[in-house]
């Protein structure tokens, strides 16, 4: 296990040499900001199109962490606005400059990305952290809120990942509601709905909903609605945000995923008293 932490601080202390180009792209008002290395031709790079929480309102900086860590795997991060519309005008301009482009989301922030996908044929796959449906609420129609059928077009594979804590509850000795509601996707009834898509499911055990945001709003959330990880330093949520980014490039390269397992979870600070 020392050896695997110590394989992966080689490995960031290396990668973070690389400088990141960070710029703005605008349709109608509306911003894509754009997280990319430099020196590496776009050709090379996969992009990841990503739809944050609270249905893609939340502000790409909340999560400079995680995206510093996907930058690290070498991939260009672009977060789009809650407008689909602009946000298919900007895949329609990138549509021809990268080797892929795959979405990505975090709660709330699939309902947008499904919306969007299911109109481009050139997006295969796609990352959901936490995905929550919360469409019928949006609508204002209570029939469609628990609706379990979803059909989604055009993808071929689809990586799940799920923080544990926000779906567990606990009566003692502390009584204490799961933060992730009635709304979270079911994975086994996506698979139903779409039987021709190949849904992998990986669970973060220790951790919780907001601990893929920076500390300082992770912590927030910690201690009033969103129980994460009970060992709050910063190399914790580090590590997750790395493991989540290797989840992610293992997924994207399945075929390197033997080089990459130096992204694995330690338990060693899990298994720390508070």
């Amino acid at each position: 296990m020392k050896l695997l932490l110590l394989l992966l601080s080689l490995v960031n202390s290396y990668i973070l040499n690389t400088p990141v180009n960070v710029y703005k792209k605008s349709y109608d008002s509306k911003i894509v900001k754009v997280y990319e290395p430099e020196f590496i031709d776009k050709s090379s790079m996969t992009a990841l199109v990503f739809y944050t929480g609270a249905n893609s309102y939340i502000p790409a900086d909340i999560y400079s962490n995680f995206i510093k860590a996907l930058n690290n795997y070498n991939f260009s991060v672009n977060v789009v606005s809650n407008d689909n519309d602009a946000t298919s005008d900007f895949l329609y301009d990138i549509r021809d400059e990268y080797k892929e482009i795959i979405a990505l989301s975090h709660s709330s922030g699939y309902v947008n990305a499904i919306n969007t996908v299911n109109k481009q044929k050139n997006i295969k796959k796609a990352v959901f952290l936490d995905p929550v449906d919360n469409s019928g609420l949006l609508e204002f129609n209570v029939f469609n809120v628990f609706n379990e059928k979803q059909t989604i077009n055009h993808l071929k594979s689809i990586l799940v990942l799920n923080a544990e804590k926000s779906y567990k509850g606990s009566i003692f000795p502390k009584f204490e509601i799961p933060f992730i509601p009635a709304f979270a996707v079911n994975t086994k009834n996506l698979e139903k709905s779409n039987p021709d898509i190949e849904i992998e499911k990986i669970n973060a055990e220790d951790y919780g909903h907001s601990d893929v945001l920076d500390s300082l709003w992770s912590d927030l959330m910690h201690v009033t609605i969103s129980k994460g990880n009970k060992i709050r330093e910063q190399k914790v949520l580090d590590e997750y945000v790395d493991w989540l980014a290797v989840q992610i490039y293992n997924f994207v390269n399945p075929e390197t995923e033997e080089e990459a397992k130096i992204g694995y979870l330690t338990s060693d600070y899990n298994e720390m008293d508070e």
